[in-house]
């Protein structure tokens, strides 16, 4: 469907998509970046977009199946925000900000704004995204560190210069990886020379793990001044327990886009296409790179004797067994019985080690991330599946095999599609 429309001074045309829009004529402004005439929007499903009409603008509109657009008066901009800005803006020649809130309170949004305003007096502005679930620099389940030199109306649409692969859609389940990841993006940080920095977080914020998790990330980003996006009273215990930083407080716009859990969903599914578009499925051998994270086929065989040991107390002969400094992974075929747990645990006993019982093909669909011998960022990649005798692995990536030198094991599943499969990891 196609509209043109006109658009007065103080109000705002809300695109939600899947939409495009175009102005034809006039002045729109998207979060503090103006559109210059004949530029089109694309807003992606899941996201909304506020045009805001500076004067008498014509916009054409094209919705997609699901979008849909309104036009509300004033601006999609709280003057809290305005001010807190400039606040930021006389910091002085390096200010960090850290902004935190929870789900679908206008973290994004507040960030668009902080780069675009911080760009119009020409500081050097970059961005860590830390929201691991709903990633909008790099792929779902990382944190990703972006130098923006141009205005921008979507953060989607910036290169991360580096990338940390954390595996998982929220940090509760890995707090200190989540930590070492955000100090490796600050790292990356100092070292571009930005000396405008912001610091966007998850919507992990209830509960006494989520202030101790959000208290150490303010100890290792030490901001300047925490923006905290408050929608009632959800974040009182995390702002108390940060009490030797400056915080501003600050309301949500009204015309932010409340999303369900399955649209948060689609959007970590457009994500990951995004980043495996073009993919080929590509063979590495698990002997000669570094592998992070559980994968069996990459560690050390058991001695011929403990392996007869195995096969006694399960009563079967494995088909692929991997020996760890903690624990045993014992693979068995698709057609094997499971061993009793009995059995299991008196094997326990004997090896003093933990024993994994996994059935071949577990691995396949997990997540994983690709680095090359200097530790750069190849790309994310799908196991399609591992072949023990060789000890290769076949995966679904966009990387070129020969560059892989190391492999990032995640906690997440995925169809080739990049649809996400609710059964857990074993």
């Amino acid at each position: 469907m196609s509209s043109i429309l006109e658009l007065e001074p103080d109000k705002t045309l809300l695109l939600d998509g899947p939409a495009s829009a175009t102005v034809s004529s006039g002045r729109v402004s998207v979060f503090g970046a103006e559109v210059s005439p004949g530029q089109r929007l694309v807003v992606r499903k899941g996201r909304r977009l506020p045009l805001e009409a500076l004067e008498l603008s014509k916009v054409s509109i094209t919705v997609g199946l699901g979008g849909s657009f309104s036009v509300v008066e004033g601006s999609p901009i709280p003057s809290s925000w305005r001010d807190v800005v400039e606040e930021a803006l006389s910091l002085g020649s390096s200010a960090k900000l850290l902004v935190l809130g929870a789900v679908d309170v206008g973290k994004t949004s507040l960030c668009t704004f902080l780069v675009n305003e911080a760009l119009k007096v020409g500081r050097s502005v970059g961005i860590i995204d830390a929201d691991v679930g709903q990633s909008d620099i790099g792929p779902p389940c990382t944190i990703g560190f972006a130098k923006v030199e141009k205005p921008t109306w979507d953060l989607s649409t910036l290169r991360a210069q580096h990338i940390f692969f954390f595996g998982d859609k929220t940090p509760s389940h890995l707090v200190g990886r989540a930590l070492r990841g955000i100090k490796t993006m600050l790292e990356a940080a100092e070292r571009s020379g930005v000396d405008f920095l912001i610091v966007n977080t998850d919507g992990w914020v209830s509960g006494p793990e989520a202030v101790e998790y959000k208290r150490a990330v303010a100890s290792i980003v030490e901001p300047d001044l925490v923006l905290a996006l408050r929608r009632s009273d959800e974040l009182d215990m995390i702002i108390k327990h940060m009490g030797e930083w400056e915080i501003r407080s600050l309301e949500i716009s009204p015309f932010v886009k409340e999303r369900d859990r399955e649209t948060r969903r689609e959007l970590r599914t457009l994500g990951y296409r995004r980043y495996l578009n073009g993919a080929k499925v590509i063979s590495v051998n698990l002997k000669w790179i570094e592998v992070e994270g559980e994968l069996p086929g990459a560690g050390l065989r058991p001695s011929r004797e403990r392996c007869a040991t195995i096969s006694s107390f399960l009563g079967l002969e494995p088909l692929y067994c991997e020996e760890g400094h903690k624990k045993i992974f014992v693979i068995l075929d698709e057609e094997d019985e499971e061993p009793a747990a009995e059995a299991v645990s008196r094997l326990e006993q004997v090896l003093g080690k933990k024993v994994k019982i996994l059935r071949k093909g577990f691995e396949e669909g997990t997540l994983v991330a690709l680095y090359d011998k200097g530790g750069a960022f190849l790309g994310i990649g799908i196991i399609i599946g591992i072949d023990y005798r060789k000890r290769t692995a076949r995966i679904f990536t966009l990387a070129d095999e020969e560059e892989v030198a190391k492999l990032c094991v995640g906690r997440v599943r995925l169809n080739l599609d990049g649809t996400e499969i609710d059964a857990p990891l074993t």
